[in-house]
This record gives structure tokens, C-alpha cells and sequence, in this order.
């Protein structure tokens, strides 16, 4: 999936498409984040404001077995 000759942009626009293929919801929680990863680097702040936001992202959806 990763073009070593892409940059990382690029690669996250392939990436950010395969996922939404197969999760549409989980790949727009995960996307809309990850600017606190690429805007603080790699500090565990900014993985921890990464985790939490996401973990609350994902609390919040629909409970699938509850549909069933």
C-alpha cells in the first residue's frame, strides 16, 4: 500500500482511501485526530491527547449489537 517513492502525504491520501473502504466512520475518527500526531511529533502528550480523543470518538458510535 505504502510507495516508498510517494511522500508522506501521499501516502496518507492512499492510506485514507483504503481505509474509508473499509470503515468509513473509523477512518474519518481516526483522520479527523491525527493532526495531534503530526503537529507535536512523536511526544507522549501528544499520543496521549491522540488516544483519548479517539478512544471518546469511538465510545460515541452507534452500538452495533444493539441494532440486532
Amino acid at each position: 500500500m505504502f510507495d516508498p517513492d510517494k511522500s508522506l502525504d501521499e501516502n496518507l491520501v492512499a492510506f485514507r482511501a483504503a481505509c474509508d473502504a473499509l470503515d468509513p466512520e473509523c477512518a474519518g475518527i481516526l483522520f479527523d485526530n491525527l493532526a495531534a500526531l503530526r503537529t507535536a511529533g512523536a511526544n507522549r502528550n501528544a499520543r496521549t491527547v491522540f488516544n483519548a480523543s479517539v478512544k471518546l470518538a469511538l465510545e460515541a458510535l452507534p452500538d452495533a449489537g444493539a441494532a440486532a
